[in-house]
């Protein structure tokens, strides 16, 4: 059975990006009879607030969209279908990425990092050194195939698109995983076949796909990606939670319906087959 979900970070308020994607997800769904799973993905802790996931209920409700599997409140997650719960899962298949050799310790700083002088992968760190990260090495010739929802394939570089990603975080942070491989392996454990995603995850879809062929999980590979454009300000921008006065919990605050954003969601989705039939004409 066709299975897709919805996958919010609770790091802010909702805002109408999130209603868009949200829409499309439910809208697919209802249009090749999938099943929509919610999941929260609170695995970075430091910046979930209970306030913000109790705004995915009250948005999803508002929006009039339904979900068969995952929490239905609040509580409900935190009791049963918290990715915390979970983690051991996750830092078993990092560990096998570094049994395999796929991994290596990297004591860069966030400075360092942006400045590319990164120089870890050619170092002989241990993977035990407290301050360091576990990153995935991405080689520079590796492609993966990205199969699109609306009928397009593409070949793409996860090298060409990110840096290499930390997978676990270093030990004065809790030697957590990190969102690439929770978000992986949640989908692939819960059997998901169609993930609609903003174009600026398509990034972590790319490395999603590596990781899913270095760790021989075939069902991933297989998932079908819809990757919609951003919904954006008045000056261009990318819309952020932070921007509270622009949340979904503040147009329920005055009053407002989701009628306008259910026919923005429709709209977009319909231009986006436009575009795919038109591509496909010889």
């Amino acid at each position: 059975m066709p299975r897709t979900r919805i996958a919010p970070t609770p790091s802010g308020f909702l805002h109408p990006g999130n209603a868009i994607n949200f829409l499309i997800t439910d809208e697919i769904a209802h249009s090749i009879g999938a099943s929509i799973r919610l999941r929260i993905d609170d695995i970075d802790a430091e910046r979930m607030r209970s306030a913000f996931v109790a705004d995915v209920f009250d948005s999803l409700r508002w929006l009039g969209i339904d979900w068969q599997e995952g929490p239905r409140d609040a509580a409900d997650h935190e009791r049963s279908f918290s990715l915390h719960g979970r983690i051991g899962r996750y830092l078993e298949q990092v560990d096998l990425l570094k049994e395999q050799g796929d991994l290596y310790p990297c004591t860069c700083s966030r400075t360092e990092l942006r400045n590319g002088r990164c120089a870890c992968r050619s170092k002989s760190l241990r993977f035990d050194d407290h301050y360091a990260a576990w990153r995935l090495r991405l080689p520079q010739d590796a492609e993966v195939r990205v199969v699109d929802l609306i009928g397009r394939e593409r070949w793409l570089r996860p090298a060409a698109l990110m840096p290499d990603p930390v997978l676990r975080q270093r030990a004065e942070l809790g030697a957590r995983p990190v969102y690439q491989i929770a978000s992986l392996i949640d989908d692939v454990d819960h059997g998901i076949t169609h993930i609609v995603r903003g174009a600026d995850l398509l990034p972590s879809t790319v490395c999603q796909l590596y990781l899913a062929e270095r760790l021989g999980l075939e069902s991933f590979q297989q998932v079908a990606f819809l990757h919609h454009p951003l919904i954006t300000d008045s000056k261009g921008a990318k819309l952020s939670k932070s921007a509270g006065a622009a949340s979904l919990k503040a147009m329920r605050a005055k009053g407002q319906g989701p009628d306008g954003l259910r026919d923005q969601a429709t709209d977009l989705l319909q231009a986006m087959r436009d575009e795919a039939d038109q591509s496909s004409v010889p």
